[in-house]
C-alpha cells in the first residue's frame, strides 16, 4: 500500500535539453559554422542528450510501509531506503550550486531535479546520509515520520 507519491518534473532540465536539442538538430539541418557537425556526430549528441533527458527529466518518491523509493526521469536509476535503517529526518536548504540530478555533496548524497530544499534521511550506518530535494519538504518529511513511527 502507498502512503505517499510525489513526482516533480525538472523544468531547468527539461528546458535546457529541450534547447539543446533543438540547437542541435538546427545546426546539422542548416549546417552552421566553418566545421558543420555531420550526421554520425548528430546522432551521437541526440543520443546522448536524449538519453540524459529521458534518465533526469523528473523524479518520483514513493513511501510505503517498509520503504522509500527515489527514481529519476524513466526509473533506470533508483534508491531504494529501509525505514528501518532510517536513524532521524530532517529539512535542509542547500545552495544552489550543487545543482539537479545526483550530487555528492559535503552533507551527503542529493537526489534533484529542482528547487533548493531537502529532506535530509540519516541512515544506521553514519556514512550514509541522503538528502531527497523535493518541493513538498515539510510533507514528505512528515509522511516519512509518520511511516517510521508505524513500524
Amino acid at each position: 500500500m502507498f502512503n505517499y507519491r510525489k513526482f516533480q518534473i525538472g523544468w531547468v532540465i527539461l528546458i535546457t535539453f529541450t534547447i539543446v536539442m533543438v540547437l542541435l538538430t538546427l545546426s546539422y539541418i542548416k549546417q552552421w559554422g566553418t566545421n558543420p557537425i555531420d550526421k554520425g556526430g548528430y546522432i551521437f549528441m541526440m543520443l546522448l542528450f536524449g538519453t540524459l533527458l529521458l534518465m533526469f527529466y523528473g523524479m518520483t518518491v514513493i513511501i510505503t510501509d517498509s520503504q522509500i523509493l527515489i527514481r529519476l526521469g524513466i526509473g533506470l536509476i533508483t534508491r531504494k531506503i529501509n525505514l528501518s535503517e532510517i536513524i532521524s529526518v530532517d529539512t535542509k536548504k542547500y545552495p544552489a550550486y550543487f545543482g539537479y540530478g545526483i550530487r555528492i555533496t559535503p552533507g551527503g548524497i542529493l537526489y534533484n531535479v529542482n528547487g533548493r530544499h531537502a529532506v535530509e534521511i540519516r541512515l544506521k550506518n553514519k556514512k550514509n546520509v541522503i538528502w531527497i530535494g523535493t518541493n513538498d519538504w515539510e510533507n514528505l518529511k512528515t509522511v516519512i515520520e509518520g511511516a517510521i513511527r508505524k513500524r
